[in-house]
């Protein structure tokens, strides 16, 4: 039997669970990490932002951590990580599809958005192939001393006080480490187990989208031959030279009606690919399987199927059911849930992990200065009431983006909130104007909170009368500009880019 005492326990060794074991361990609480699983294990979530890396740039100054810098930038993640599979990932590309036909490029690019999130390559964001980037977080913060146990299944969540965790270790093929009793003792308890949310199950804790405005399911694998996107565009007859970057090295979004597909590129050969529909519109067919949904939505249009017209999926298809879930309580007295396991959303501007490591940030620094002390019970509080505001905002930024994406000029004005939100506080970060009360997207900011919030009323009403008309999108496209112009640095909105907005 394994008897430790700790002041924490994480519990979850995806990159947010791991780096927050690191990170406590590098300011002297005693911790240990707790895995069901075993690495290399698959996950969603491959795509970074800039919120992302400026996030892992902080985390490796403040807790002394060099190689988790060299993460946060393309060009030195392949100079330091040569092994670590990553893909190059220069902005956010937007596509827009008609069912039955082809895409349609125009000289104004009205079937088109991209906003870029990097100058060049070296200094890109990264797309993050999970299996191993999880895994290497996790193997750095064993090297660094932090116990960790992984195939272990707690059969045992007492939340005391203290916290009393026990569970079996299961082999992993080789008889190592099968039948081990862990037994832990623990001051406090992190769950950063994602989807499965190990606390919500142990504590009862109400979990559902009930209280959510997106919905979507999904079906996904990961591909090998998978054929760019810049060369369908060609063979249609667009002008790429108005692009700010190049288009494929992105996180492709190919939008449509009842939902969009995303494309992420490795630079192994692997790219990762799925789409989310709204059960609204396109509700789960249960007599397919979930390849027969993926080639049944590709059908419908030619260009995207084009596009995966050598593909072959590499991974087992996987479908889910409703994706969104929202936990109803995120603290206790002893325990709290990283975002990832409060709450599950939606793919859409790739917010999971910038979200994730904001989390962890906010938890480091509340177990490093109040465990133990009586200021914890308030600033657990305050933790809560920060993430479920910051739910309650995303779910409508990305909702927002379901209720237009039936036409796509109004669709792109209303992705200008989320960018004008997200690059105002990367600017932030960047000189230092950032204080750690901030809330995500600038969502703290009380009258960009309200504009946006209103924006989306307005938005819903448009949604409910059916299809606006050419007046009310140009008005929506005026009322957006307007409203983000306090924080639009970079010139969103700007009828005369055409959708094409290049870094800075």
């Amino acid at each position: 039997m394994i008897r430790l005492a700790v002041d924490v326990a994480v519990i979850g060794s995806g990159f947010s669970g791991s780096l927050l074991a690191l990170m406590l361990h590098r300011v002297g609480r005693r911790v240990v990490l707790l895995e069901k699983g075993q690495h290399p294990r698959f996950a969603l979530g491959e795509s970074s932002t800039p919120l992302t890396n400026l996030a892992l740039e902080e985390v490796a100054r403040d807790y002394d951590l060099p190689w988790l810098a060299s993460l946060a930038e393309y060009g030195s993640w392949k100079k330091d990580f040569p092994q670590i599979p990553s893909g190059l990932k220069r902005g956010f590309t937007f596509a827009w599809h008609q069912p039955g036909r082809p895409f349609e490029p125009r000289p104004d690019h009205a079937t088109e958005l991209l906003v870029a999130a990097s100058l060049d390559d070296e200094t890109s964001d990264t797309q993050w192939l999970r299996s191993d980037f999880d895994q290497l977080v996790a193997r750095q913060a064993v090297a660094a001393g932090v116990p960790y146990f992984d195939r272990t299944h707690l059969s045992e969540l007492d939340p005391g006080p203290p916290w009393r965790l026990r569970g079996n270790r299961v082999g992993d093929g080789d008889g190592v480490g099968e039948g081990e009793v862990v037994d832990i003792t623990a001051s406090f308890v992190v769950d950063a187990s994602g989807f499965d949310g190990a606390l919500i199950k142990a504590l009862g804790i109400e979990s559902s989208p009930d209280e959510m405005h997106t919905r979507s399911w999904s079906v996904y694998t990961h591909f090998t031959g998978l054929e760019h996107w810049a060369d369908v565009q060609i063979e249609l007859g667009a002008d790429l030279f108005a692009h700010p970057y190049r288009c494929d090295d992105s996180t492709l979004h190919h939008v449509f009606i009842d939902g969009w597909m995303w494309v992420i590129p490795f630079d192994n050969g692997v790219t990762s690919a799925g789409a989310l529909f709204d059960p609204r519109r396109r509700p789960p067919d249960p007599t397919r399987s979930p390849a027969q949904e993926w080639e049944a939505a590709v059908s419908q249009f030619p260009s995207v199927a084009r596009q995966f017209r050598n593909a072959q999926p590499i991974l087992e298809w996987r479908r889910t059911g409703i994706i969104q879930r929202r936990a109803r309580r995120a603290v206790g007295p002893n325990w709290a849930l990283v975002s990832s396991a409060a709450y599950s959303l939606d793919a859409m501007f790739s917010t999971g992990n910038a979200h994730a490591l904001l989390t962890v940030q906010r938890l480091a620094r509340l177990i490093e200065r109040h465990l133990g002390k009586a200021s914890l019970a308030e600033e657990l509080s305050r933790y809560e009431a920060s993430l479920q505001r910051e739910i309650d905002f995303l779910d409508r930024i990305v909702n927002g983006c379901y209720l237009s994406f039936g036409c796509f000029p109004l669709f792109a004005a209303w992705t200008m909130y989320y960018f004008a939100g997200a690059i105002a506080a990367e600017h932030r970060r960047r000189d230092g104007s950032a204080t750690e009360n901030e809330e995500f997207l600038s969502s703290h900011i009380p009258v960009f909170r309200e504009r946006v919030l209103s924006a989306y009323e307005e938005l819903q009403r448009l949604a409910c009368a059916g299809t606006p008309t050419n007046a009310e999108v140009r008005a929506f496209e005026r009322r957006a500009a307007h409203d983000i112009a306090p924080w639009n640095v970079v010139g969103l909105g700007d009828p005369a880019k055409m959708n094409m907005y290049p870094y800075g």
